[in-house]
């Protein structure tokens, strides 16, 4: 019965989990659940018999928290196989290894834990709360960085309704928030366990019980004022931070086109390009005022720069690309794929003296592996192309393959999923400069979920970005769900940098974010529209985690670390004391 408890409490506390974070019945996820998400599993890990069921519990909790909360991962086309099979596997086993990590402080303390019931040990309570709350927001750093990191199914998504207390990611990061939420998780699960010690016993000795455990009450009560001490100070700190007054150097007008089609469907994304020629004309044809830049959304462009420039002369058909460009006389950026192993055109040349054409129109490299990126490409208002950014951070085995330059992993792709190469990532953080009526605006173009990662946002704020210009195809994932989860991760860079996060993306979510991190506009989910709106721009301010980076996670790592060296070292040092003499 006591096994099947904790087996539930894992599961129960998946299930709060992917209902706190943004989900198809909550759409902007609940902060106070995700207070509470950690509790039943802080408990079932407590009360684990062994560093083994403590892992299968944490594998169990970590499983079914990606499941439920990005289950729309099985949509990725033929990549459902990677992407949602794949993770879910890699939490399953990873899950396993790090629940020992988190048994560890319930493990130490067990041994003393009648000693502890005493008052004698007061601090092992603390202890464990603390040594909770450091590892899993080092959990959240570790699962967000790197070739496999995956920003999504965090505490941090939950507080996003609460931007009095979000604005602390401006000096911490979003892992400041993922250590309040899961601090405070623990302090009310170290609670539970703590009250059965205080209301079990008759009345006869429960003044003999309360003299005992006195010390034991009093620590873990001045820990949960702590805790509740740092949400106050964070608190007072975003009223602050959300209230200040901030005024734009400049504006920059920009007309957001939101197609809604799924590139992964063939006939959907056929018409892809003429429809949005199309909702840009209309808008267009509604304003007064020129827009300072038309944004299209990644993957508009189906065919790869240069070679495709003279194709886009002539192609659509009724109202070729480039010519509408030209003729409306507004910068454009749009989502392309551009060839690296080719002639890239210098920046002013004109379209049709660019690249090596072939009475096809398309150029055919020699190179044995072609190279490619994922890219936002920046058109002149006459047509000229004038420059790219390629995606640095590439989807694991959907954008790029590991060992792709290798003939077996060539083969075991195309064998598997149908092809056997991807995208090659961007070496440089490229600024586009946007001219306007007074003065220019330098902006950046992070691509599909690079808006996720603070440290590819960090980088282009310091190559000189004054707006992140977002381009993503999130289409294919189907849900409302996915296309908000999405939105809520990278709306804490417009916090963190103190910048504006405007999102042109297929489906949703299209949208202005300003430094507080408030929605300033937003077009429907999965509606084909488009609208102009004038995105503000403030004078560039150098924030202590833009300096810093994610120096709390590491801090915390350390502290968590050194606490178990020092253990090792006292309990050697109490071995040796304890040892007969020879």
């Amino acid at each position: 019965m006591r096994r099947f408890l904790q087996v539930f409490c894992a599961f129960f506390s998946a299930i709060i989990m992917a209902l706190a974070i943004q989900n198809e019945f909550l759409l902007f996820g609940s902060p106070f659940l995700g207070l509470f998400a950690l509790v039943p599993l802080y408990t079932a890990l407590a009360q684990a018999s062994s560093f083994k069921k403590a892992g299968l519990l944490m594998s169990l909790q970590m499983l079914c928290t990606h499941i439920f909360s990005s289950f729309w991962l099985g949509y990725f086309k033929d990549f459902a196989i990677f992407t949602l099979g794949a993770t879910a596997l890699t939490y399953a086993v990873f899950g396993y290894y790090i629940g020992g990590l988190f048994f560890m402080p319930f493990y130490i303390t067990r041994k003393s834990a009648l000693e502890e019931g005493a008052g004698m040990r007061p601090f092992n309570s603390p202890m464990r709360i603390l040594l909770f709350a450091f590892l899993w927001t080092v959990y959240e750093w570790v699962k967000s960085v790197g070739f496999l990191a995956y920003p999504w199914g965090t505490l941090i998504m939950s507080a996003w309704r609460w931007k009095l207390l979000t604005q602390i990611v401006d000096i911490t990061g979003t892992w400041g928030i993922g250590f309040l939420f899961s601090l405070f998780n623990a302090v009310i699960a170290e609670g539970l366990l703590l009250l059965p010690s205080i209301l079990g016993s008759d009345t006869n000795n429960a003044l003999h019980i309360r003299q005992q455990t006195k010390k034991r009450i009093f620590s873990y009560i001045n820990t949960a004022v702590f805790c509740v001490s740092l949400f106050v100070l964070s608190t007072a700190y975003g009223i602050y931070r959300y209230t200040e007054k901030r005024t734009p150097i400049k504006k920059i007008r920009t007309l957001l086109v939101q197609p809604n089609f799924d590139s992964w469907l063939a006939e959907s994304g056929k018409n892809a390009l003429e429809l949005s020629i199309n909702l840009t004309e209309e808008q267009l044809n509604k304003t007064d005022r020129k827009p300072d830049v038309i944004l299209w959304s990644e993957t508009i462009l189906p065919y790869a720069l240069p070679a495709a420039l003279h194709y886009y002369t002539y192609s659509p058909e009724k109202k070729p690309l480039i010519s509408f460009i030209r003729e409306n006389g507004i910068p454009f950026i749009s989502g392309a794929p551009v060839e690296l192993t080719a002639d890239l055109p210098l920046a002013g040349t004109r379209t049709e003296d660019s690249g090596t054409r072939t009475k096809d129109g398309f150029a055919h490299s020699v190179s044995v592996m072609r190279e490619f990126n994922n890219a936002a490409v920046y058109f002149d208002g006459e047509g000229n192309w004038l420059d790219f950014y390629g995606k640095v951070q590439l989807v694991p085995f959907a954008e790029i393959i590991p060992y792709a330059d290798k003939a077996w992993m060539r083969s075991f792709m195309q064998a598997l999923v149908g092809f056997s190469s991807g995208w090659t990532p961007g070496k440089h953080y490229t600024v586009f400069d946007i001219p306007l009526k007074n003065g220019s605006a330098k902006i950046s173009t992070p691509i599909c979920f690079e808006d996720a990662f603070p440290y590819i946002c960090r980088n282009l704020f310091f190559a000189g970005s004054e707006v992140f210009f977002n381009l993503t195809n999130d289409a294919w994932s189907r849900t409302d769900s996915a296309e908000i989860q999405h939105y809520v991760i990278a709306s804490y860079r417009a916090q963190e940098f103190r910048t504006s996060l405007v999102r042109c993306t297929n489906a949703g979510f299209t949208s202005v974010t300003d430094p507080a991190g408030r929605i300033l506009y937003s077009l429907p989910l999965f509606e084909s529209t488009a609208g102009i709106v004038d995105v503000p721009v403030y004078k560039r301010t150098l924030t202590v985690y833009a300096v810093l980076g994610d120096w709390l996670p590491i801090l915390l790592g350390g502290l968590w670390g050194a606490f178990y060296l020092v253990f090792y070292i006292r309990r050697r040092i109490e071995g040796h004391k304890t040892c007969p003499a020879t």
